[in-house]
């Protein structure tokens, strides 16, 4: 397969390094989740987005951190996952809020918060969208994360 190399990324990346850098706010309750004993809950939310179950098993939680949401009751609002790839940072990923509930603050206090932890353990934090995703690269930028 011939890879054409004028295509362009269709992804734009983020990253912050220090807490300081960190514009930090969360007017809504986060909760860390379980990746197993929440697993139930995590999946039930995924299935709106997508076909794709997920492992826990591939996530090291010791490592990477928790999921993190935003509920109402008992189910997500918004959640979004904390990824490894690269030793020394962590993603953060999965980053999703039902559409009933988008435009609302949810995702910017989400990510906010899960930067502030992941931070607070001295790790940088990074986050990727497609370039298209206006509403997710706004939350970013408003959080305080570079473009890339």
């Amino acid at each position: 397969m011939a890879i054409n190399r004028t295509e362009e990324n269709p992804f734009i990346y983020f990253r912050l390094d220090s807490a300081e850098e960190l514009k930090h706010d969360t007017p809504y309750t986060v909760r860390e989740l379980d990746w197993h004993k929440d697993l139930a809950v995590i999946r039930r939310f995924y299935a709106r987005f997508t076909d794709t179950q997920i492992n826990p098993d591939e996530f090291d939680q010791a490592v990477v951190g928790a999921p993190m949401v935003i509920m109402d009751e008992n189910d997500i609002i918004s959640l979004a996952l904390p990824l490894s790839f690269r030793a020394g940072e962590t993603e953060i990923g999965g980053i999703a809020t039902i559409p009933e509930q988008r435009n609302k603050g949810f995702c910017k206090a989400l990510i906010s918060e899960m930067a502030f932890r992941i931070l607070d353990n001295w790790k940088s934090v990074t986050l990727t969208t497609e370039k298209t995703n206006l509403p997710m690269r706004a939350a970013a930028t408003a959080i305080g994360m570079k473009e890339l």
